[in-house]
């Protein structure tokens, strides 16, 4: 069996919400976190649908993409920093 392409949720807004469903639906796929603003994370432990949510990337391992879900005038800013790390968008 292939490896799933493991998957990060970049924003949990409307979209984000969206994409994870998606990704949840596709069998390729393993969404492995979802990242959000410091503000918007209430603990350390939180999580959504047993989904790790952190406030930074590097939390994360071994993530293959970033699904940018940020408001779109940040996606230029985000797109650049994650490729910097070696993730695709």
């Amino acid at each position: 069996m292939k490896d799933k392409i493991r998957i990060a949720i970049i924003g949990y807004g409307n979209i984000g919400h969206a994409a994870l469903q998606a990704a949840q639906a596709a069998t390729d796929m393993e969404v492995v976190g979802i990242v959000r603003r410091t503000s918007s994370i209430t603990d350390s432990g939180s999580n959504i649908e047993g989904i790790p949510v952190v406030d930074d990337i590097s939390k994360l391992d071994d993530v293959h993409v970033a699904v940018l879900c940020t408001p779109t005038r940040m996606v230029p800013d985000v797109a650049e920093q994650m490729l910097r790390r070696g993730i695709s968008t």
